[in-house]
């Protein structure tokens, strides 16, 4: 299902939440604010911290927020643990040679000795932390290791996360274990959210199992594009599309209705595309990949969408995973 995956750091496989909220509840208590709990914390918190601390406390200046924040980290006597799975997801991933990398925003030198110390430092091939923009910063990634966005994703809690893979067109997936909630990270639109790693481990486990049907290079044309003047432009499209099989193809038993009919799907999302203009590629991807599971019975589907529209680019790719409930 995937070759490589990049994780986020915090919420994901490194549980520092308590940590966070008890500092944030001592920042908003030298501010005269009410503290806040853990829900609370979930529902709202968003990054780049400097602007969620500037809705929450405008009339005092970051860097004396920033003090006080330094001050509760040192004097807390929270402790930092693994995410639960965390350890053994990524001990599945090195045995199936799946390349892991980080993305975090933390520190370099507390990343290194907070990832030594909760033993999961040397899985990662390459470590990219102090990274504050992922959005900005995942194509430079992409690119500094060769990794191929069809057979790529990443995996955070929060909304930002999200935005940075589907910046790069990478599988966005969002786990239930960090600082974001359910409602909050829904709203980023993950392409996959699970309730934790052992999630997406039977995920892959279930998925890399399952026989597949792949179309190659469908054509899809479609009114497509953010500005309302290229929108106004009819444009063709490639998909590819991978679904897994309902049954094993040696269970088919030569029947039609035992599987997938190819055909009718290609119809169908040809269909699909030319049906009403949209907006953003990522639209259009999700739209297709859920067919295939509502309409045609996939137990999941893979779409990688491609937009022929940059200059000095083969094209511009955007994967989306849909899975049955």
């Amino acid at each position: 299902m995937f070759r490589n995956i990049i994780f986020d750091w915090s919420g994901t496989l490194c549980d520092d939440l308590d940590l966070t909220i008890e500092a944030t509840n001592y920042v908003l208590s030298r501010c005269g604010r009410a503290p806040l709990t853990r829900e609370q914390f979930r529902a709202e918190f968003q990054l780049p911290y400097p602007e969620y601390y500037a809705w929450k406390t405008p009339e005092v200046p970051l860097e004396q927020l920033e003090d006080y924040f330094r001050y509760s980290f040192a004097r807390s006597t929270v402790g930092v643990t693994r995410i639960p799975h965390a350890a053994e997801f990524l001990e599945f991933c090195k045995r199936r040679g799946i390349r892991l990398f980080t993305l975090t925003s933390m520190d370099p030198a507390a990343f290194v000795d907070q990832s030594k110390e909760l033993g999961f430092h040397d899985y990662f091939e390459h470590i990219h932390s102090g990274i504050h923009n992922k959005e900005d910063y995942i194509p430079t990634l992409m690119r500094m290791h060769a990794l191929n966005p069809a057979e790529t994703a990443f995996v955070g809690d929060m909304q930002h996360d999200m935005a940075a893979a589907h910046r790069a067109g990478v599988t966005a997936i969002g786990v239930l274990t960090g600082y974001n909630d359910a409602n909050q990270l829904s709203q980023a639109r993950p392409d996959i959210m699970l309730p934790d790693l052992a999630a997406l481990q039977a995920l892959i486990e279930r998925t890399d199992a399952a026989d597949t049907i792949r179309i190659n290079g469908l054509e899809l044309p479609c009114h497509i594009g953010w500005p309302d003047d290229e929108r106004a432009t009819l444009q063709t499209l490639k998909a590819d599309v991978v679904m897994h099989a309902p049954v094993p193809f040696a269970e088919t038993a030569e029947d039609l209705s035992n599987t997938i009919d190819y055909d009718a799907v290609a119809r169908r999302l040809v269909a699909l595309a030319a049906e009403e203009p949209v907006k953003l590629v990522e639209t259009l991807a999700h739209k297709l990949a859920t067919a295939c599971v509502q309409e045609f019975g996939a137990p999941s589907a893979t779409v990688t969408l491609y937009k022929f529209i940059l200059p000095n680019t083969d094209s511009v790719a955007v994967v989306s995973t849909v899975s049955a409930s």
